[in-house]
Formats: C-alpha cells, structure tokens, sequence
C-alpha cells in the first residue's frame, strides 16, 4: 500500500499543477487570451468622442483589467483599472470614463474619450493583471484628426413617414451618376437625383451616389413609432449564476427605453440598476439600438416576466421576455469550454488512478 499511496500522492500533486497551469498559469504567460479582442483602429475629429471596446475572456475574479495609454517603452498612463471586487476606478474623468457589461459572449471593457485633442492620439492598451504583472493584453492605435482638413461627404436625412423625398448629387461634376443602396448590388436609380415617394420605415438606409472620381453617402431616416423585438421569449437559468434579458428597438427618433417587472399585484414596476441588476443600452445607430437587462447574480425572485418598453414622439411598444428557472446552469460559450476541458482532466485522472490500484502489486 506504500507503493500506491506515493503513487496517489504524486497524481494529486500532479492535478494541482496542471490545474494550476490550465486554468490559472497566467502569472508566467503573456498574451494567454484573455483579452480575445480589441476595436481596430479609430480615427475621430478633435473635439468629437471615441469608444474604445475590450472583449475578454474568463477572467480569474483576482484579476485586474486596465486601459492604458502607452508613452514610451515600459511607460503608460493608467486611465482606469477594474476588479470584481472594488469596481471600476476612473483616473481622468473629465476626459475618459469606462464601462464594465456583461454579454452572452463574455465581459466588455470600454474606454469612452470626450472631448478629444490631439495630445490624446496614440497607442491604447487594454490589460490584464495578476498581481501586477501583464499576463493579457492588446493594442489600438487612435487618430485625432483637424475638423478643418476632414472633407466630409455624409450627410443625414430625417424624414415624416408618407412625405416624398429627393437625396440630391448635383454637387458632382459628370452625367453618369447612379445611386446604390448600401448593402445591396443593384443600381437603384440613375441620375443626380433620387427620389422617393411616400416614404415609409422600409426606405431608411444608406444611400450611395457615385460618379468617376468620388462618391457621397446620404443616411435617410423616416421617422416611425417603436418597434421591439426580443432576441430572445425565454431566458432560462440556476439560481447563482449571472443571466440577461435584452430586446432590439427600432425607432427614429431616439425612443426611451424602459423595463419593467411584471406579475405584482401593485402592477407593472419601474426597474432601476441597482446590486446585482443592470441596464445596459448599446449605441443608438440608424434608427436601431439593444438595450439588455443584466443580472450578475440569479436568484428565486429574479424568475418571473418583464417588459421592455420605447417610447417616442410618435408613439410607443413594448415587449414581453421571461426569466425562468433552469435546473442546471446555463454557461456561455467560454465556461463550456472551460469545464469540458476540466471534466476531461478528471476523468482521464480517475481512469489512471483506478489503473493503479487494479493492477499495482500489494
């Protein structure tokens, strides 16, 4: 039994390692991918704002996330720096704020720049600290560009549903002149005009005006009332582990969204961030924005209906999604992979140590 009980004490100290290694090996290994992706790099006009977006992996709770802007070899300025348990610090308020969100893909770490000049141009890093030590990062370079040198050929349309609208090109020099709309193959009309009769939802979109040498992009949003569509009815999960709620809004102009819990006998309640729940709204862009309703933590009386409610000038929806209970957790895609390859290691452990005590001489 000597021979066996070394033996058992050797894979145990074994498991450790590798444990020790293939979910927490970090401290000796650079860029080990928890920081999965970082915006590509951002041009803005002095004066105007940037967001700058960190998508990371499953980050040990020890851990800090940092943005950073790089000065020199070994030398940058912190801007702000998160862990779960102290919450977000920013260093630069006036200037850079961050966000910390939770999506069904994993966490989100954002940098927002206002104001911006050109002191700010350069390198920006997003990191991840185990005991002050980078294990994780990546780089995105940011230009600050002079408003009096931009040439800009966007323009934006607002428009009244059933009104008749001309998009206008005759700023370019040259007869043949077609119009496309963005996404799509086919020329939509020739001609230094376009116009649209009686406009309706469907028409919003990005028009585009070519002619040789140049091209100009008209934005064409026809005002309508809300619509809401749920990404997803149902949304199940064990009590403990974090959830979301979340409901695509379509409306021009910008709704305000809303969401309420359902079911009480007082009626519908307002709901408010506060703990463990959240409301996160995406950027409002062409008419479209998400806007999710995150619980870090679930528990038996988060389970139950909620609504998710737009409101404009023109009107308003709403939307209805439930969160119900789940007997086992509901992991996202990097929790999946993490807890395949522990339950992997186990079972190829286990094998081996019931090999030894079959089979090992006494």
């Amino acid at each position: 039994m000597t021979r066996i009980s070394f033996i058992f004490a050797t894979i145990c100290l074994l498991i450790m390692d590798m444990q020790l290694s293939s979910c927490g090996r970090m401290r000796h290994l650079k860029n080990i991918g928890l920081v999965k992706t970082i915006s590509s790099s951002q041009s803005v006009e002095e004066g105007g704002s940037v967001e700058l977006e960190c998508r990371l992996g499953n980050v040990p709770d020890r851990a800090e996330v940092a943005w950073v802007r790089i000065r020199g070899v070994e030398e940058v300025d912190y801007l702000s720096i998160y862990d779960k348990e102290d919450g977000q610090i920013d260093y630069e308020e006036e200037q850079a704020t961050s966000e910390m969100s939770e999506e069904e893909e994993g966490w989100v770490w954002r940098l927002i720049l206002s104001k911006v000049t050109t002191s700010v141009a350069g390198l920006y890093q997003c990191q991840v600290l185990i005991h002050d030590e980078v294990v994780s990062s990546r780089k995105v370079l940011l230009n600050v560009l002079d408003p009096n040198k931009v040439e800009h050929n966007t323009k934006y349309v607002i428009t009244k549903q059933g009104r008749n609208i001309t998009l206008d090109c005759t700023d370019f020099e040259g007869e043949d002149v077609n119009w496309k709309r963005l996404g799509e193959t086919t020329v939509v009309q020739n001609g230094k005009r376009l116009s649209l009769i009686r406009v309706d939802r469907s028409d919003s979109g990005i028009y585009v005006c070519s002619v040789s040498g140049g091209s100009k992009t008209i934005s064409l949003l026809v005002e309508h009332v809300p619509t809401i569509t749920p990404t997803k009815p149902t949304i199940s999960q064990f009590p403990g582990y974090p959830s979301s709620l979340s409901c695509q809004v379509t409306a021009v102009p910008v709704p305000a969204v809303s969401w309420y819990r359902l079911g009480s006998p007082q009626g519908p309640t307002m709901i408010k961030s506060q703990g463990d729940l959240s409301m996160v709204i995406d950027e409002y862009k062409d008419g479209w924005m998400t806007s999710r309703l995150v619980f870090s933590n679930v528990t038996q009386e988060d389970y139950g209906q909620y609504s998710c409610n737009a409101t404009n000038m023109l009107g308003q929806a709403f939307a209805t999604v439930q969160l119900v209970f789940s007997p086992t957790p509901v992991l996202s895609e990097s929790s999946k992979e993490c807890c395949l390859s522990g339950n992997l290691l186990w079972i190829v452990v286990a094998a081996f140590i019931s090999f030894i005590v079959l089979y090992s001489p006494l």
